[in-house]
């Protein structure tokens, strides 16, 4: 008795994982970009933000720009993008960049803000592979899921 009810226990387990993973894959992949422009003005929930240009900093020069380092930094360079909202809770930790068909490359690694003139101006870092930036002169950078609704999810193409 004892084992038949392992056994089913293992096979729900085994059932909770592969719905999970499925559920994941289906949120991200099931959902069209919604590309904007840089400079444009878009909502987030309640936020109203837009981002400004991107530019790589090196290790040395990152403490000028984000006052909050999540880890070490594997890399000698971070792709910092500017930000600026209306709020200031915008989920920053969760915002994602990518390349081509959006292949995940860094959740955001460093982020620093200010308000000015009714405005929080954010710049939000991530670690970039140096490779990549060498070859790569545009990514993609995705909203927190928070936000995704309608089928359609906002993405900013960043160039630097």
């Amino acid at each position: 008795m004892k084992k038949i009810i392992g056994g089913v226990l293992i096979v729900l387990l085994i059932g909770l994982f592969v719905w999970r993973v499925y559920d994941v894959n289906a949120n991200s992949f099931s959902y069209e970009n919604k590309t904007h422009a840089d400079q444009e003005k878009f909502q987030m929930g309640t936020a109203t933000v837009s981002f400004g240009k991107a530019f790589v900093v090196n290790d040395a020069d990152i403490n000028k720009y984000a006052t909050k380092d999540y880890f070490k930094q594997e890399n000698d360079a971070l792709l910092l993008v500017q930000l600026e909202s209306t709020e200031k809770d915008i989920r920053i930790s969760d915002f994602q960049l990518g390349y081509k068909e959006f292949v995940t490359l860094s959740d955001t690694t460093a982020s620093s803000y200010e308000f000015e003139d009714g405005v929080y101006k954010h710049l939000v870092g991530f670690n970039i592979p140096k490779e990549l930036l060498a070859r790569n002169k545009t990514f993609t950078l995705v909203t927190p899921s928070k936000y995704w609704k309608n089928g359609a999810r906002d993405v900013v193409d960043i160039s630097l």
